[in-house]
């Protein structure tokens, strides 16, 4: 949102940004002396995006929005627990989002309380969060809703479409580790597949809680238009549509780990296998060595000058007898 200069925050404590809307016009931000006649407006809708951390926040929205005292308390953004929940006809709870990060993509699931009625819509947050700043720049592209239930849904669809960037990248490195995987050019991909399965794990918890809160049946005894269910209605569908796409990345992850896991324990075995039967084949010709090494009297060979070439011939004979044998019995030697 626009942050607002330091005599501007003196005057709206803990507010990052205020938008509204009248019907048929675009969507403009509201200056500090103008929200009092904005909310008093009985056309259009307003949004008012606070800072949770701000303490004075509190008394200043409590003094300029009527809100019922289940909404007011989940403004105070002290539980941290997805919640959805309607009161005296204002829809009001906790979702997900991403925390946004200047330097670097985050994936990192930040918390947005709102309460929403049909023309108010008042969203909070204590980390600044991905969905918002999105919602926010579409204002500037021409992007207009109706109301502030459609506010609502644009800023849950931005979350779904900046957790779909981030899966996609997931899926890309999925891709590319399983193209190593076919064509024998595996490499240690572990930790790459852990970050995946890290994020999948860390997306799918909360996408999966949204997906309970917008339940239909939940909200049959709810005092809502029927517009508003058809907004939370789309929103259940959309959550569920990215649930499945997050538990689909989360089990290839896991799939490709196993076969990874398995691939690299037979490269292990194979390796061990060449060791054992290199060390096998040398044993009949160290048994020779050591025989002749032996520092006694009466060895073969002792006496001559051809004694070092028959014990090399003898130590040569017996590896290669070992190896006969070993064909014999049936044990294969390729490594």
């Amino acid at each position: 949102m626009n942050l607002l200069d330091q005599r501007e925050r003196g005057l709206t404590p803990g507010l990052v940004g205020a938008y509204r809307a009248s019907p048929g016009g675009p969507v403009v931000p509201i200056a500090p002396s103008e929200l009092d006649a904005a909310l008093a407006a009985e056309d259009g809708w307003v949004w008012l995006h606070v800072d949770l951390v701000d303490q004075r926040m509190q008394g200043w929205l409590a003094a300029r929005c009527r809100l019922p005292a289940a909404a007011r308390a989940i403004l105070e953004g002290n539980d941290e627990s997805l919640v959805l929940g309607c009161e005296a006809g204002t829809t009001h709870g906790v979702v997900a989002d991403l925390q946004q990060d200047m330097e670097r993509t985050s994936t990192t699931i930040g918390r947005l309380h709102f309460a929403l009625t049909e023309r108010l819509l008042v969203t909070g947050r204590r980390h600044p969060v991905e969905a918002v700043n999105r919602v926010r720049r579409a204002f500037a592209d021409g992007f207009c809703p109706a109301t502030a239930y459609e506010v609502f849904e644009a800023i849950v669809t931005a979350f779904c479409k900046n957790t779909a960037i981030r899966l996609k990248e997931a899926a890309a490195l999925l891709d590319a580790v399983e193209d190593r995987l076919v064509t024998e050019r595996l490499s240690d991909e572990r930790r790459s597949l852990k970050e995946v399965r890290r994020l999948a794990v860390s997306l799918h918890r909360p996408v999966a809680g949204m997906v309970a809160l917008f339940e239909e049946e939940d909200r049959e005894d709810w005092t809502l238009s029927q517009h508003a269910h058809a907004v939370l209605d789309r929103l259940s569908m959309r959550l569920e549509r990215l649930d499945r796409e997050i538990v689909m990345i989360n089990d290839r992850a896991r799939l490709l780990q196993e076969e990874m896991a398995a691939e690299l324990a037979d490269e292990s075995n194979r390796s061990l296998r060449a060791m054992a039967i290199m060390s096998a084949l040398l044993l009949p010709g160290t048994l020779v060595v050591g025989v002749f090494g032996m520092n006694t009297g009466g060895l073969p060979l002792s006496e001559g000058s051809s004694g070092f070439f028959w014990a090399m011939m003898l130590g040569i004979a017996a590896t290669a007898l070992f190896y006969w044998l070993l064909r014999r019995a049936g044990i294969s030697l390729r490594f």
